[in-house]
This record gives C-alpha cells, sequence and structure tokens, in this order.
C-alpha cells in the first residue's frame, strides 16, 4: 500500500457549477483497476457530494462536476474540500519525468512504483477563481482583491516532520495576525530552491487553510517585505537573525494591512533633530495616537489614509531619562529614553 497526495487536479468554475479534471501523476505507472474518487465536504470529509469510478481506458479524460459548490474565498472563508482516491497500479517505467528536478524526484516520499501495489491518495481541494483584470485589478471569485503579499523562504527539514510543519505554523499564524492574504515561495511561484515537492505541497496546503493565495499571479513591487531571508539579504525583512525575533518592520506592515490594533514606536529609528529636539515615529492602524511627554499631553495626530505611521517632531528633551507615552483607541505604550 502506498499513500500520496500528488493527485492533479485542476477546476473551473462557470455559471456557479465547478468543472474538475482529475490527473494521475506522470510516475505512476499502470492503472490495473478502476480507479475511485471522492469528494467530501470539509477537511475532515463530513459529508460525502461525489463519487466516481474510471476505468485504466478513461484514466486520461476523468472529469467530475460539482453544482454550487462551496468557494474558498482566502482569509474570509478558507474553506476546502478532502479528495480521497484509491487504485492498483502496475510497475512503473523508470526515469519518467514528474515535473520536479532530480534531487526533488529522489526526495520525495512519493516513490517508484516497482510491482503491483493498492495506492491511496488524500489531499485538500480549494475551489476558486482568481483573475487578474487589466486596468482593473485582481478579482478572487470576482470581488476585488488586494494583496497583502509576502516573500516566504521555507524551513529546511532537517528533523522530526511534526516540528518542521508545528514551526511552519507558527510563522503562518504569525502572517496571519499581520495582515497577510498572499504568499510567494522563495524562488519560483510553483516552488522554491532546495526545497523537495512533499515540502512545497504541505506548505501549500498549509497556506490554503490559512485563506493564502499562492503563486504567481500578479505584477508585484520590486521589494517585497520578505519572511525568513537569508541575513543582510533585504531591507524589508520582517524576521531578524535569530529565527524568532520580529522586526520593526513587521508591526509597519501590521498596522498597515490588519484589522487587529497596532501601536508600535519604531524606537531604532529615534533620533535628536539638528535643533536639539527629539523625533519619533510610531506605527499604528487606529484613528488618533496622542504622545506625552514626562506625564504631560504634548500633541495629538490623526491618522492619513492608508498611512501607519505617525510622526512626532521637536518633542522636547530637557534631562534623560524621558518619560514617553502613547495612547491609540485602548492601546497605551510607556518608554523610557536613558540615552540617544
Amino acid at each position: 500500500m502506498q499513500m500520496r497526495d500528488d493527485l492533479g487536479i485542476t477546476t473551473k468554475l462557470e455559471n456557479g457549477k465547478a468543472y474538475l479534471e482529475f490527473a494521475l501523476p506522470e510516475k505512476i505507472g499502470r492503472l490495473l483497476s478502476t480507479l475511485q474518487i471522492e469528494i467530501w465536504e470539509g477537511a475532515e470529509g463530513e459529508r460525502l457530494v461525489f463519487h466516481g469510478e474510471y476505468s485504466s481506458e478513461e484514466a486520461d479524460s476523468m472529469t467530475a462536476l460539482l453544482l454550487r459548490p462551496h468557494l474558498w474565498d482566502g482569509v474570509r472563508d478558507p474553506y476546502v474540500y478532502l479528495v480521497k482516491a484509491q487504485g492498483r497500479f502496475g510497475t512503473v517505467e523508470y526515469g519518467e519525468k514528474t515535473g520536479c528536478t532530480e534531487n526533488e524526484e529522489e526526495s520525495d516520499p512519493a516513490e517508484d512504483i516497482t510491482g503491483a501495489v493498492e495506492v491511496y491518495w488524500q489531499q485538500e481541494l480549494a475551489i476558486y477563481d482568481v483573475r487578474v483584470v487589466d486596468k482593473k485589478g485582481i478579482f478572487l471569485n470576482e470581488k476585488e482583491f488586494l494583496p497583502h503579499e509576502v516573500c516566504y523562504r521555507m524551513l529546511l527539514q532537517t528533523g522530526d516532520a511534526g516540528i518542521w510543519e508545528e514551526q511552519m505554523k507558527e510563522d503562518l499564524e504569525r502572517l496571519a495576525r499581520m495582515g497577510v492574504n498572499a504568499i510567494r515561495l522563495e524562488g519560483t511561484g510553483s516552488g522554491a530552491e532546495r526545497q523537495n515537492c512533499y515540502e512545497v505541497r504541505a506548505f501549500y496546503r498549509l497556506c490554503r487553510r490559512c485563506g493564502f493565495l499562492t503563486g504567481d499571479l500578479w505584477i508585484r513591487p520590486e521589494n517585497l517585505p520578505v519572511y525568513r531571508g537569508l541575513p543582510g539579504e533585504v531591507a524589508e525583512a520582517l524576521l531578524s537573525a535569530d529565527g524568532r525575533t520580529l522586526t520593526e518592520r513587521y508591526y509597519y506592515y501590521q498596522a498597515k494591512w490588519s484589522s487587529e490594533p497596532v501601536l508600535y514606536p519604531a524606537l531604532s529609528i529615534l533620533h535628536r533633530q539638528e535643533n536639539g529636539l527629539l523625533s519619533l515615529t510610531i506605527y499604528s492602524n487606529q484613528k488618533k495616537v496622542v504622545l506625552y511627554v514626562d506625564g504631560v499631553l504634548f500633541l495629538f495626530q490623526s491618522a492619513a489614509s492608508g498611512d501607519p505611521e505617525f510622526i512626532f517632531e521637536d518633542i522636547p528633551v530637557e534631562k534623560l531619562p524621558l518619560h514617553l507615552a502613547a495612547e491609540a483607541g485602548n492601546l497605551s505604550i510607556s518608554l523610557t529614553v536613558t540615552k540617544l
């Protein structure tokens, strides 16, 4: 018996229906029995919504139709179906291509079949439609989609697969709190350098569950914020070199993209102006930020449209330590400045 997660599935939405086409991996060998394919509602398989049986003569034209499918809708509704399939296959011809690199073929647990064996698939299916309309933008399920995209360098799996997956889940939860809705793997839109196909599929599965679009579907700015980039590689790094600490740029984008309340002082750019007074930048997505100096109200600022930066200039500093405090909505933070 062999368990796999690489059954090819393409979808097309039309008039409230989902047309599906299934494709066997090229390296799977010859189908000796009928191939049974089932689609179940929900990731845990709550209710059967499709059952199909296909003979070896039909292996090149396996299709299905779902009426009024439940669409995957990004972070609003990251709904997935569960797909199960099984069939008996004969000896594979070695040297066939899988769509991965030679190294990826060697490391993928979906190995060559060298004799008659029962093969089972179990994988998730997200049904959605994403389009780029010239001069209008990106549309997900016919609704405008504003990408909050980051570039992600996936961790190499060097030990226990469970620990590796838990770390990726933690990363994606952090990105969700930041307001991200689209992720591009380091390398290309469909893979990553030095990552095997199994790891890439596992990463995309976690992304779908979090509601992140993946791939290379749109024109992006030249400098995307990067999570887990190489040390010194980019100015827009969201994670420090220790691989654990979030940088100030993370909180900048969180204030820019997230609906979660944010109030964060950018201490790295706290500086003394030429006139001897101080300048402090605060990142927030609240409508107003108030700054106090040594317990006395100094200034409040209202938010500019889409700008998460509140820059307070000409802050008086008679002596150190200097006590600063900021308030925004129900948030507050206090700072003590001992040196400049």
